[in-house]
């Protein structure tokens, strides 16, 4: 079923939700964009439209579960926990999804994610270096404690790993 004029996040959200199911019975070298496209019942043309490669896609994918997830922004200076936890939440909540893309090796894609949602490009140039340093420092840190919760296969919750990043 071909799907024309739709809102640009419906579209994104269908190739998105495409590249994930194909994902779960091919490896991500064999996926090819047509087969996304075709899955998810747009044109090749209206992919590159949306999104420029696969990676893209999947980066939009998690980009996306932290946005419906995000924390309040003004905690991060004085209550990390408070911030960060909503992070594992939104990757508790699509755990058979985060095991899929971690044991594709597309974990590295993560860091991207978090830089943005940490807003790490956003910090004024003429900020002091030890801020840059301390938000840099916090993102490589919940990094690979989410890789290492990955190879756990997730057992602990949300709320364990928040207790275990805010006190690093």
């Amino acid at each position: 079923m071909r799907r024309k004029d739709l809102d640009h996040s419906l579209i994104r959200g269908y190739i998105a939700e495409a590249f994930l199911q194909l994902l779960q019975t091919k490896e991500y070298s064999d996926i090819s964009v047509s087969e996304i496209a075709e899955r998810a019942g747009v044109h090749r043309a209206t992919f590159y439209r949306h999104f420029g490669s696969k990676e893209e896609v999947l980066r939009g994918c998690l980009s996306r579960m932290l946005r419906e997830a995000e924390g309040d922004r003004t905690l991060l200076p004085s209550d990390f926990a408070s911030f960060i936890r909503p992070v594992f939440q939104a990757f508790y909540d699509n755990r058979e999804r985060m095991l899929l893309l971690n044991r594709a090796g597309l974990s590295v894609q993560l860091l991207d994610v978090l830089k943005e949602y940490f807003q790490f490009d956003k910090i004024p140039a003429d900020c002091d270096n030890t801020e840059q340093y301390r938000i840099a420092y916090r993102i490589g840190g919940i990094y690979s404690c989410l890789l290492l919760w990955f190879s756990h296969e997730m057992r602990e919750t949300p709320e364990e790993m928040t207790r275990i990043a805010a006190s690093l």
